[in-house]
């Protein structure tokens, strides 16, 4: 059996180059225009202690194993809609075993308690996934090529 620690991306600022590969293989297809080092840059604007952007890593305490971002803005449409969850992201060999929804809950009552009042989210194939940790779907429209539904949760009453 393992421990789950979910950290803030300043106490692991290492793991920045291994989670832009990652990000970069599972959704470069989504962000055309931009190439590795952008998303290279996108983590690291991570490393300050603002609320928005910032990134929280799943780990073991050795190992990464996923992401989860907050940040301004993740689409060219929608512009209106701020703060993203964005950089959702598991290893394949870790997937099913939970991490993704207490990654997600971490993050959400982080961004509770500093204040925010709701996030979005896009996601091209997840939507099911989201709604059982309490996301509502608010639409869905094509994107880059992809049909994806654009996802809200309220953080405070």
């Amino acid at each position: 059996m393992f421990t789950v620690r979910i950290e803030n991306l300043i106490e692991r600022p290492e793991a920045i180059e291994q989670l832009a590969q990652w990000h970069y293989r599972e959704w470069a297809h989504l962000y055309p225009e931009q190439g590795l080092q952008d998303f290279i840059d996108d983590l690291q604007r991570s490393l300050r202690s603002e609320p928005i952007p910032a990134t929280w890593v799943v780990t073991d305490g050795t190992e990464i194993w996923g992401s989860a971002s907050v940040i301004e803005q993740d689409m060219t449409t929608n512009r209106h809609l701020s703060p993203w969850l964005a950089n959702v992201y598991i290893h394949p060999d870790k997937r099913g075993q939970g991490l993704g929804g207490k990654l997600i809950a971490a993050v959400m009552e982080e961004c509770r308690q500093n204040g925010l009042a709701e996030l979005f989210l896009f996601t091209p194939g997840q939507e099911y996934f989201y709604q059982t940790l309490g996301w509502t779907t608010l639409k869905r429209e094509r994107y880059q090529g992809e049909t994806v539904s654009i996802m809200t949760a309220r953080l405070q009453d």
